[in-house]
């Protein structure tokens, strides 16, 4: 089963105003799992098949990673962003990445970039999960882990800048 992280560039005033708060140059991110696309996007979790054009790349910018995975964490990770579909976006956390205020951060809800972590650790890729996250971050984790190849040039020192996750529970499928 083949797994991609898929990060994004702004193509628009709400992304850019993204990467210059998290001070990425990400700006969302997806996650690809057996010909599928699983996106936390306001208002929820949602799986769209790969050749949805709103989806894609294109219509925006973005780098696709593969991530090596067993046939069972794979598995993990697919059953964890299925069982997440329908679910809530989590837009206070967004509002809290804006006015820099942790605590607006929702148990319940996640959003993109945190999607992609939990998917990870509900694999078994990361002992724990983590919230507030960014794409760079999240670059930097995966490829510690050994999970993919390499990362653009600038990640690390981006990511050593970024506010400081906050470490959670890993999530359970």
């Amino acid at each position: 089963m083949t797994v991609r992280v898929r990060l994004y560039r702004p193509d628009d005033l709400a992304g850019r105003l993204i990467c210059w708060r998290l001070e990425s140059c990400w700006s969302h991110a997806t996650i690809e799992i057996d010909g599928m696309i699983y996106s936390a996007t306001a208002p929820r979790i949602v799986a769209v098949p790969l050749d949805d054009p709103a989806f894609g790349m294109p219509p925006r910018d973005g780098e696709a990673f593969e991530v090596r995975l067993s046939d069972d964490e794979a598995t993990r990770a697919l059953a964890y962003c299925r069982s997440m579909v329908g679910s809530g976006y989590d837009v206070l956390a967004m509002l809290g990445w804006a006015f820099r205020v942790r605590g607006l951060q929702s148990a319940r809800r996640i959003y993109c970039f945190e999607l992609v972590y939990d998917a990870m650790a509900a694999a078994g890729v990361f002992a724990a999960s983590k919230r507030l996250l960014t794409g760079d971050q999240l670059l930097v984790d995966l490829f510690e882990t050994g999970r993919i190849e390499s990362v653009p040039t600038g990640t690390h020192a981006r990511a050593a800048m970024q506010r400081r996750p906050v470490t959670v529970r890993a999530p359970r499928v």
